[in-house]
């Protein structure tokens, strides 16, 4: 892994604590933003990614994937996300997910990706379960199994409610990672009606 890093002298005193440098990164980048140093957050991720930290191995990809704060690397950006994927990280298991629903930057393997999906969903994921919900209706990847469709779409909870009533047809000249998996499951089949949503009645 060919990683780029300036020496930083606020992340040696929290060298041997991975959780301090995890959460001194995500104070950084969720600052205001004349105050972030989206460097020095890269650095403690790094700190902390290097010691096992699932979180931190995540946000280091992201780093690297959106060049925040150092060079943008696609190939490391992967190499961190598959890390904190293998340490169970349910964001980084979506995010493998959607890439390799895609084919994006890795193989196209929806059942491998309906895999990642899985394990994420079982976390507590509500967009894996979503996803996971779309792809079971679908027969994408898996078996096709309503049962199953309809667990994990209730699951999802309003997270599932709002993807579902998501308009497809605003999503055909967005180039988002969402958008493309999208406009994928459309390919596949999915029309947006697959799931009963109840509209949420507001009292007047």
């Amino acid at each position: 892994m060919n990683e780029e890093f300036e020496k930083s002298e606020n992340t040696e005193g929290y060298a041997n604590n991975p959780e301090s440098c995890y959460q001194m990164g995500m104070k950084i980048i969720s600052g205001p933003a004349e105050n972030k140093d989206l460097a020095e957050a890269a650095a403690l991720f790094r700190a902390a990614a290097r010691q096992g930290h699932s979180a931190a191995q995540y946000e280091l990809g992201v780093s690297y994937c959106a060049g925040r704060g150092i060079k943008q690397n696609t190939e490391n950006a992967l190499q961190w996300f598959n890390r904190s994927a293998e340490n169970g990280y349910p964001k980084a298991l979506h995010n493998l997910g959607v890439r390799h629903s895609l084919g994006k930057d890795v193989d196209r393997d929806v059942l491998r990706a309906a895999n990642l999906f899985l394990q994420a969903a079982n976390q507590g994921h509500a967009l894996s379960q979503f996803k996971l919900a779309v792809m079971y209706k679908l027969g994408w990847g898996v078996g096709r199994q309503d049962e199953e469709a309809d667990k994990w779409f209730s699951l999802a909870g309003e997270t599932g409610r709002n993807e579902a009533l998501c308009p497809l047809s605003a999503l055909i000249k967005q180039e988002s990672d969402r958008a493309k998996w999208f406009r994928e499951a459309m390919r596949q089949g999915y029309t947006g009606n697959e799931f009963t949503v109840r509209d949420t009645i507001i009292p007047g």
